[in-house]
């Protein structure tokens, strides 16, 4: 009876000892999963939203760290169709989570060897998750995100320069090169061009796409033009008159009825002559 006691004893062991070792290698996968997604995270993601023909190039976020307050960056700029456009403005989104709010109601700018950038000018949103752990481990985090819209050229400058910092109220935080790398991609055409795919090359590269709606409009322009053309065109034909003909060639040189007005402009100033 105690033999078989032992045995069943040592079993278990042996069956404890493999569910953690499984277990063990199940999290070990995961973590070298969630490593290497994050290694192949590119400095500048480039995704096309069919549904609002647009494109958003999205920076890799950073984190800065400073009296245990952390906050996330990320910068987005948004082009029409499927090209790379020169915004004049960059979208950047500053995050924080924690129990209690920070952001909110503090003075925020970007300090530089080149000046200070002002970024009073945005909105404020927060969101309660009951389910996500707070830094002290109890339950519940107050998600709490600045959108800013920055000139291009404040952005250029917090992007290039030696040193930068973010103030925010009475923290300041460090903003390494490392992060702001990724900023400087998202200026410059043909860095972001050398980051993405092969097919992504030829589309914004190569092959560009204007925006479906401004290829709609050009078409529609291009048709009101022709229309307006030939309508001018069919009250002029018989006239005597070479200021008709002068005006029309300055509205619609590039007609199809500029030949004719040419021709007839020039024998009616012969005939004068």
């Amino acid at each position: 009876m105690l033999f078989h006691l032992n045995i069943k004893l040592s079993l278990s062991v042996i069956l404890l000892k493999n569910i953690k070792s499984k277990i063990m290698r199940i999290y070990l996968l995961i973590l070298l999963t969630l490593f290497l997604a994050a290694c192949t995270l590119k400095p500048v993601e480039t995704v096309y939203h069919e549904d609002k023909d647009l494109t958003r190039f999205t920076t890799k976020p950073f984190t800065t760290v400073k009296k245990y307050k952390e906050i996330e960056l990320v910068a987005e700029k948004e082009c029409p169709g499927k090209v790379i456009c020169s915004e004049k403005e960059i979208k950047l989104i500053v995050k924080h989570s924690d129990r209690f709010a920070f952001l909110k109601g503090k003075d925020l700018q970007i300090e530089t060897e080149k000046g200070q950038i002002d970024l009073n000018q945005r909105n404020y949103s927060n969101s309660y998750d009951i389910n996500k752990l707070a830094k002290d481990g109890t339950d519940g985090v107050l998600n709490e995100k600045y959108l800013i819209w920055v000139s291009e050229s404040d952005f250029l400058k917090a992007a290039h320069a030696e040193e930068a910092e973010m103030n925010i109220g009475d923290y300041t935080f460090k903003l390494p090169v490392e992060g702001r790398t990724n900023w400087q991609i998202l200026l410059d055409k043909g860095r972001l061009l050398e980051i993405m795919d092969e097919e992504q090359q030829r589309e914004y590269g190569l092959f560009p796409h204007e925006a479906k709606k401004k290829k709609e409009l050009d078409l529609r322009e291009k048709r009101m033009v022709s229309e307006a053309a030939e309508s001018t065109w069919n009250l002029i034909e018989d006239s005597s008159n070479p200021e008709d003909f002068r005006y029309f060639l300055e509205q619609f040189p590039d007609s199809p009825y500029a030949i004719p007005a040419k021709l007839k402009l020039k024998q009616l100033e012969g005939e004068k002559q």
